[in-house]
């Protein structure tokens, strides 16, 4: 294969790669941001927003190492 031509694919694959990791980024961000914003009256409400997001988070992981969607 052309030297040239695999510098290139490797470029893109990186691209992709950090294209993807940004929007996954942006994505948690904004979810935290939405837990955030609800200005829970009190420590429980507070730890039940952020255990449903870890649960999401986890149940995405398992997800995404099984190969599956």
């Amino acid at each position: 294969m052309d030297e040239a031509l695999l510098k290139q694919l490797k470029q893109r694959v990186e691209e992709e790669l950090r294209q993807r990791e940004m929007a996954l980024m942006e994505f948690w961000l904004k979810e935290l941001k939405i837990i955030d914003a609800k200005r829970h009256r009190d420590l429980a409400g507070l730890q039940t927003d952020l255990k449903g997001l870890i649960a999401r988070i986890e149940t995405r992981l398992r997800s995404v190492k099984g190969g599956t969607r």
